[in-house]
């Protein structure tokens, strides 16, 4: 699958799965609606400042934008989102280890 085509799906199954229109993105991202609707259909590739402006605003590094559904690769937000989630269970379980004596 191309570059291009791996942005306009991950583009808009993110945006939809935050429940954003176009138009929301748009405004977000501070460019035009037809801009992202153009994105979206694979007409256009955003200029790598509206890449970072667009991964900003769905939540997610610009990697992301570029990894292929069903892939074994974990995209850095879910990586990073696990390993937060780890080094907080780490903490509470120390913190309940310390005060059940």
């Amino acid at each position: 699958m191309t570059a291009r085509s791996l942005l306009a799906l991950n583009m808009k199954r993110l945006r939809e799965l935050r429940g954003y229109t176009q138009m929301d993105l748009a405004e977000r991202v501070g460019c035009s609606t037809t801009l992202i609707g153009n994105i979206e259909i694979r007409k256009r590739f955003p200029s790598p400042e509206n890449l970072d402006l667009i991964a900003t605003a769905l939540e997610v590094s610009p990697a992301d934008l570029f990894v292929e559904a069903g892939s074994s690769a974990q995209p850095e937000s879910q990586i990073k989102s696990q390993l937060e989630q780890k080094i907080h269970d780490a903490i509470d379980e120390a913190f309940a280890a310390k005060h059940v004596k």
